[in-house]
C-alpha cells in the first residue's frame, strides 16, 4: 500500500483496523511514520528516545491502542516493519484495544499476504490468541474485508483455504466503537458491534439475555432447559460466566422459571432475577451471590403479589413493576429486604396511565431511561414502540418521553433497548422478517444503523460492556 493511499484514506484505514491514529494527530510521531513508511523519521524519533513498543492512545476507535509495528504491517510498509524489528520492536506485541491482537492478527484480518508472510518469516507466533481466543488463523477467516489473498493467508497460517468463515456479511455494516454481549442463534457472544463474531462464550444450549456487570468482568444469563410454547412455562437456570468465557457456574437449579437476570449497581455486584411463583402465576424478585450454589438464592419481594425487576440504581433500589396490595399496580423503586418486606416508592409516568412500559433500562448516570412501550394493557410482544425519556430517582419520575423506533407501532418485534456505557447511544433488536437484527440509535443526531453483520442469523438481546441493564 503506497504512502499516498495511507495518508489520503484515513477513514478507510480505520475501518481496516490500521489507521495512523487520529489521537496521534502530528505527522512527526512514530505511529504515523510507521504507517507512511518514513524510515528517516522513524530513525530520527528512535534516536531521540521514542519507545519502539509504545502504544498509541486507545480511544475505542478502530486502529487506536496499537504499536508502530501494527500500523506498519497493515499499511504494507514492510521496510518500516523490518526497521522497527531491528530496533527492538516486539513482534508479538498486543494492542491495548478490546481485542488485544498482535501485528500478525491485524495483518491476517485485513488480508495482507505480504505482511503475514513477512511476520511469520521474522518469527511471529502463529498460535498466539487475542482477547477473544482467536489465533491469527481465526482472524484471517473473518471475511469482513475483501482480499483475494485470503485463501493463501489461511493456508500459510496452517488452515485449509476452502474452510473460510461461512457467514454472509452485509456490505453496508461498519464497525462501531461499542463492545457488548448478545444472543446469536442460541449462543452468547461478546463482540464489538458492527464486526463479525468470533468464538461464542457458550454453545450447545439455548442461552438468553446476557447482562454485563458494572465491574466489567462477568455476564449473567439464563439457559433454557425445558421448552414450552408458553414462555412463562419454560424451565431455566441462571448462570454466571466471566467475560472472557471462563468460570461458568450455575446459580439456580433449573426447576424454576427464572428470567430477566441482571446485576445491582451499588458496588456489591449482586445477581438478581425474576422467578415465577407457580401458586399465583406472578413473579418474585430473587437475589444470590457470585459463587453461590443453587438453592442459596433468597426472595427479596413478597411471594403473595407480583413483582418484576427491570433495572437497578447505584443506591441499591430496583426499578420494578408491581401489583402492590396497598398502593396498586404500577412502577416503583423497590428497596430490597431479605425477609421479602421490601419498601416500594411509586414512580410517576404519564405513559404508564395508557399502556405498559417493559424491558426498562436506566442509563449509567441515572438521568435517562429507555424502554419498550405498548399501548393498552393486554400483553403482547409485537407492535411496541421504543422510547427514551428523562428519569429522576429522587423525584421518582419518568418524563419527556420521545419515541425513537417503531413510532407507528407496526406489527413487528422491536425490543430490548439497552444503553451504551458512554450513554451516547442505545442498542436494540428488531425482527421484521423472522430473524432478529441488532440496531444502534445515536441520541445526538437521531440516526439509526444496523450493527449485526450476518444475514439470516437470529440476533437478539443486545447488551453493552460494563453496563447492567
Amino acid at each position: 500500500m503506497g504512502k499516498k493511499r495511507v495518508i489520503g484514506c484515513i477513514c478507510l484505514l480505520a475501518m481496516l483496523v490500521g489507521s495512523a491514529c487520529a489521537e496521534e494527530a502530528s505527522t512527526d510521531n512514530i505511529w504515523t511514520a510507521a504507517a507512511k513508511g518514513d524510515l528517516a523519521v522513524i530513525e530520527k524519533l528512535l534516536s531521540a528516545g521514542a519507545d519502539v513498543n509504545a502504544t498509541s492512545v486507545y480511544s475505542g476507535k478502530p486502529g487506536s491502542g496499537c504499536t508502530p509495528l501494527h500500523l506498519a504491517v497493515v499499511s504494507g510498509q514492510l521496510e518500516a516493519a523490518g526497521l522497527l524489528l531491528k530496533k527492538g520492536a516486539d513482534i508479538n506485541a498486543r494492542a491495548v484495544d478490546q481485542h488485544k491482537g498482535t501485528p500478525l492478527h491485524w495483518a491476517a484480518f485485513v488480508g495482507r499476504l505480504d505482511a503475514v508472510r513477512f511476520l511469520i518469516k521474522a518469527g511471529a507466533n502463529v498460535k498466539e490468541k487475542d482477547a477473544n481466543g482467536s489465533t491469527p488463523l481465526g482472524a484471517a477467516r473473518v471475511q469482513v474485508i475483501p482480499s483475494a489473498d485470503r485463501p493463501a493467508i489461511v493456508k500459510l497460517l496452517g488452515g485449509k483455504p476452502d474452510v473460510l468463515k461461512k457467514s454472509e456479511p452485509e456490505n453496508n455494516i461498519e464497525p462501531t466503537i461499542f463492545r457488548g454481549s448478545y444472543f446469536k442463534n442460541g449462543e452468547i457472544h461478546v463482540n464489538t458491534y458492527g464486526t463479525p463474531e468470533g468464538k461464542p462464550l457458550t454453545s450447545g444450549h439455548q442461552d438468553f439475555k446476557p447482562s454485563w456487570s458494572k465491574t466489567g468482568d462477568r455476564l449473567i444469563f439464563f439457559r433454557r432447559l425445558k421448552n414450552d410454547p408458553v414462555v412463562t412455562n419454560w424451565k431455566t437456570a441462571i448462570h454466571v460466566i466471566n467475560a472472557d468465557g471462563s468460570g461458568l457456574h450455575r446459580l439456580s437449579d433449573g426447576t424454576h422459571t427464572d428470567f430477566n437476570q441482571t446485576w445491582t449497581r451499588d458496588g456489591s455486584n449482586t445477581p438478581i432475577w425474576n422467578r415465577k411463583n407457580p401458586e399465583t402465576g406472578g413473579f418474585i424478585v430473587m437475589k444470590s451471590k457470585v459463587g453461590n450454589k443453587p438453592g442459596q438464592e433468597v426472595a427479596v419481594s413478597d411471594k403473595r403479589y407480583h413483582t418484576w425487576a427491570y433495572t437497578c440504581l447505584k443506591d441499591g433500589r430496583i426499578l420494578v413493576q408491581c401489583t402492590h396490595p396497598k398502593q396498586g399496580w404500577g412502577y416503583y423503586l423497590m428497596t430490597m429486604n431479605d425477609t421479602g418486606k421490601s419498601r416500594f416508592e411509586r414512580i410517576e409516568c404519564e405513559l404508564a396511565k395508557a399502556g405498559l412500559l417493559d424491558r426498562v433500562s436506566v442509563s449509567p448516570d441515572e438521568k435517562k431511561v429507555c424502554f419498550e412501550y405498548q399501548r393498552g394493557f393486554k400483553y403482547k410482544d409485537t407492535g411496541r414502540t421504543l422510547y427514551v425519556a428523562d428519569f429522576d430517582g429522587k423525584k421518582r419520575s419518568i418524563t419527556n418521553a420521545k419515541a425513537f423506533a417503531n413510532e407507528l407501532g407496526k406489527p413487528h418485534w422491536y425490543a430490548y433497548p439497552r444503553w451504551t456505557k458512554d450513554e451516547t447511544a442505545i442498542v436494540y433488536h428488531a425482527n421484521k422478517t423472522g430473524k432478529g437484527g441488532l440496531y444502534l440509535y445515536t441520541l445526538k443526531d437521531g440516526s439509526t444503523r444496523k450493527v449485526s453483520t450476518e444475514t439470516g442469523a437470529d440476533y437478539r438481546y443486545p447488551h453493552c460492556e460494563d453496563t447492567p441493564k
